[in-house]
């Protein structure tokens, strides 16, 4: 053979392939789009710099922003999702003290024409409208973003009744388009400790368009587990991709990354989630697709972190049936799309205090441990096959059927089933069951926070009567958290059953509370996804 000749031929077969793979990635990402989120823990507010005020502090984490939103698109997103309070963080205590970090935010659905903020002379005293607008013009990117809307009022003008103040003030969501075009906001409905703010009421749905022609829904935080807007978001409008900023605070049944990944699951939808991660108590961010792992961050420490995650989503999740295998292909863009590992070597599980209350960047606020539960701590061993817990509170009784393999942490055997019925500090009526890895082998611990385990469970089965006008959250924890063990969960299910784990077990829940319609769970089953 002479080499000479075969070069030539060798380099138009090589250009062949190259084209075809070409076209395929781009016919692929035609199907796709790239996502980002931020985990972004804001700085103390400087009260001893007699320079530092509301609108500079907003304005150097809206910098962060910015350089966050360069690497993500040097990446290959196409929308960023930025966290709760991240922009305001939370030097403030009542309405007055957030004011100054307030703006009055247009309507863009009101509007007969495109609202572009960034170089309008219209927002030149709405800095960070306008810094929003214009880090999404250069840098080609949607981006979403919590910030304060306020809506001056009188009785006159109001079709509400107008606050003693004058004002309506807004725990607001916005989003831009890649032009800086302001495409929608929406006001936060169920407020948890922020006195400062009001709620939508009732509940406003909201939903924006892109240019890769994909429609989102909106939620902030604690949104996510009511009735509203979601029901509306999900039967009216038939959204399957939500983006989501949150300041949430952990507890061992309810995780953050556990309920954004359940709504996933749930509601067979792509969820770019964004949480503030202050510390292991306020933390976890993600992005997932059908309940599947795309990429997620759970800060490990008791200090603040912040971590950028990028993923490759189906623009339609409902006709992608293996999430989890399907987008980790075609990486040809540079994004990771897999997920990081997290060392945990030098990780203390954070110890919540045992009078039910966390520290937010809010202050002290009460969270789910400070209710009136049952807890039935009991010891693993090794090779346990189908033990079984009982634990009743009040009309709820849950039952935890577990076995263990070969591979148990002796120095950490203590777990618990936890039960509960009732109201949640004058929230909502919830009931659980939730079934653990307690912090410690004192039963004291088993409400704590715990995000590492060592021991393998080869099954478990949760379950519990509750009650049908109860809408329930499933969650289902391992170290490491990457697998979607909640696959064969249906809708309205009162059980978890889960064989096979691959993962070291750390907990599972069934979380539920009462929604106002009582046919509002048989109402939201998968005839509507």
């Amino acid at each position: 053979m002479n080499i000479k000749n075969f070069k030539p031929k060798l380099f138009v077969i090589l250009i062949f392939i190259t084209i075809a793979l070409v076209n395929s990635y781009s016919y692929d990402d035609d199907d796709y789009y790239v996502g980002a989120v931020l985990e972004y823990a804001p700085p103390a507010y400087n009260f001893k710099d007699p320079n530092e005020t509301p609108v500079k502090y907003v304005l150097a984490n809206v910098k962060q922003y910015n350089s966050y939103a360069q690497t993500a698109k040097n990446q290959g997103a196409q929308i960023i999702v930025f966290p709760e309070y991240g922009l305001l963080g939370g030097a403030f205590a009542t309405r007055d003290d957030v004011l100054p970090y307030l703006e009055v935010i247009p309507d863009p659905h009101q509007s007969s024409s495109p609202i572009i903020p960034c170089n309008n002379e219209i927002f030149d005293n709405r800095t960070i409208l306008q810094s929003l607008s214009c880090i999404a013009i250069e840098n080609s990117i949607v981006l979403v973003a919590d910030m304060g809307d306020v809506q001056y009022c009188d009785n006159s003008t109001s079709v509400d009744n107008c606050p003693s103040d004058g004002r309506f003030q807004y725990n607001t969501q916005v989003a831009f388009s890649e032009k800086g075009e302001l495409l929608a906001k929406y006001h936060k409905s169920h407020l948890y400790g922020e006195p400062f703010f009001n709620p939508s009421t009732p509940p406003d749905p909201v939903i924006f368009s892109t240019d890769f022609n994909v429609t989102f829904g909106m939620f902030i935080c604690f949104d996510i587990l009511f009735e509203e807007p979601q029901k509306t978001l999900i039967e009216k409008y038939g959204i399957h991709n939500l983006v989501y900023s949150t300041e949430w605070v952990n507890v061992n049944y309810a995780y953050a990354r556990g309920v954004q990944e359940s709504w996933s699951k749930l509601y067979n939808a792509n969820v770019l989630a964004a949480n503030i991660g202050v510390t292991s108590a306020i933390s976890g961010s993600g992005i997932y697709s059908n309940g599947n792992f795309i990429n997620s961050y759970q800060n490990p420490t008791t200090k603040p972190a912040n971590k950028l995650l990028i993923g490759k989503l189906p623009k339609d999740p409902t006709k992608s049936t293996s999430a989890s295998n399907t987008l980790k292909i075609n990486n040809n863009r540079g994004y990771e799309s897999g997920i990081e590992t997290i060392d945990f070597i030098d990780y203390e599980p954070f110890k919540r205090e045992y009078d039910g209350k966390v520290n937010s960047i809010h202050g002290d606020i009460e969270t789910p441990t400070s209710i009136n539960a049952t807890i039935i701590p009991f010891t693993i061993s090794e090779n346990q096959v189908n033990q079984t817990i009982v634990s009743s509170n009040n009309d709820l009784i849950c039952t935890f059927t577990y076995s263990t393999g070969d591979k148990i942490d002796k120095n950490r055997l203590l777990y618990s089933l936890v039960s509960f019925s009732g109201n949640f500090n004058n929230f909502f009526n919830s009931q659980l069951c939730s079934a653990s890895i307690c912090g410690s082998n004192d039963p004291s611990s088993c409400f704590d926070n715990v995000f590492d385990s060592s021991s393998v469970f080869t099954s478990i089965k949760i379950e519990g009567n509750f009650q049908s006008d109860y809408h329930i959250v499933p969650t289902f924890t391992t170290y490491p958290l990457v697998d979607n063990y909640l696959a064969t969960y249906q809708f309205g299910d009162q059980f978890i059953s889960v064989s096979n784990i691959e993962q070291y077990f750390i907990g599972t829940s069934l979380f539920a509370i009462q929604w106002n319609d009582t046919s509002s769970s048989d109402n939201l089953s998968y005839e509507f996804i």
